[in-house]
């Protein structure tokens, strides 16, 4: 068995082996928390690098990777849906009191001026009851590594499926343009945030254990991991470099990561990708003048639509 063969079964070992010792590292050596959420996003960029690059090392022909993504988006739906109703369950069962607080506020005249005091006492009421519910229900470690891993079949295998259907490099610019300007919209207008709170989130974001705490954190969002396919698929086939283009992209990771845990905010991936990733191979994508003229309204297009459809959905 060659190489290429053997290279997606230790690298999605190796996943779950980095993912139990994390999970099982003793309490007692913790680092603090924001250098253990860290260490945890970046052990799952590296270690989902890994297996982008084993379904790649599989040379399989592009079709072959579409049906891999969709059966790993079939996977990821049904994977989640314990866990999506499980939030669900936790987020009723906190409201339901909640609203007894705010009508027994109002019943009492408690409005206006001391809103506030019942929106906090709500809030703290909502916590305690949530952090009861999940002791009493604790998620299933084994049923989120698997889900990891149906969102990582299903990244790899769409975005190496658009990878390997990009015909030239100069393609590249428009699909990094999608990506930064997609992400910083989805951030901007809200819709980040709104599946961050929401049951959605299982479906979209990967977790992974935090060393020493126990907890299995959501850290990195699916289309990350795709877009890095989709690049990472790129640079192997218009042979751009692939060592340097996964430094790039993993490089990336790290800023958007570090750059969160210090503005203690959530901040989009792609931009980064894209513009280290278009950097880095700049060179290469020479482009004719019909070409630039193609890609400045395909950017005015984009721009439009995001700007239409913020619009219309508020």
């Amino acid at each position: 068995m060659s190489r290429n063969l053997l290279f997606l079964p230790a690298a999605v070992g190796g996943w779950i082996l980095l993912y139990f010792a994390a999970l099982f590292f003793p309490p007692e050596a913790a680092l603090p928390q924001h250098i253990a959420v860290f260490i945890a996003a970046t052990i799952l960029t590296l270690a989902s690098a890994l297996v982008v690059a084993g379904f790649s090392r599989l040379k399989q022909h592009r079709n072959v990777y579409l049906i891999i993504g969709l059966l790993g988006l079939i996977a990821t739906f049904y994977c989640a849906r314990p866990l999506v109703n499980r939030s669900r369950l936790l987020n009723r069962s906190g409201d339901i009191p909640g609203q007894i607080i705010y009508l027994t506020g109002e019943q009492s005249g408690l409005v206006g001026i001391s809103e506030p005091l019942l929106l906090n006492h709500r809030n703290e009421n909502f916590k305690a009851i949530n952090h009861q519910l999940e002791d009493e229900f604790p998620e299933s470690a084994e049923l989120i590594l698997l889900l990891a891993m149906v969102q990582l079949t299903l990244a790899s295998g769409i975005g190496l499926w658009i990878g390997e259907g990009i015909d030239e490099i100069a393609h590249l610019l428009p699909v990094a343009i999608v990506a930064t300007v997609a992400d910083i919209w989805s951030v901007s207008s809200g819709a980040t945030a709104k599946i961050v709170v929401s049951s959605a989130i299982n479906y979209f974001l990967l977790r992974f254990p935090m060393p020493g705490y126990g907890s299995i954190p959501y850290l990195i969002g699916l289309t990350d991991f795709l877009f890095f396919a989709i690049f990472f698929q790129a640079a192997v086939r218009f042979d751009l470099g692939v060592k340097k283009n996964v430094l790039l992209l993993l490089t990336s990771f790290f800023i958007a990561v570090a750059a969160a845990i210090f503005f203690a905010t959530g901040l989009p991936v792609l931009p980064f990708m894209a513009i280290l990733f278009v950097v880095g191979n700049y060179r290469r994508m020479t482009m004719k003048k019909e070409e630039v003229r193609q890609i400045i309204l395909f950017v005015v297009f984009i721009i439009i639509a995001f700007t239409l459809i913020s619009k219309f959905a508020n």
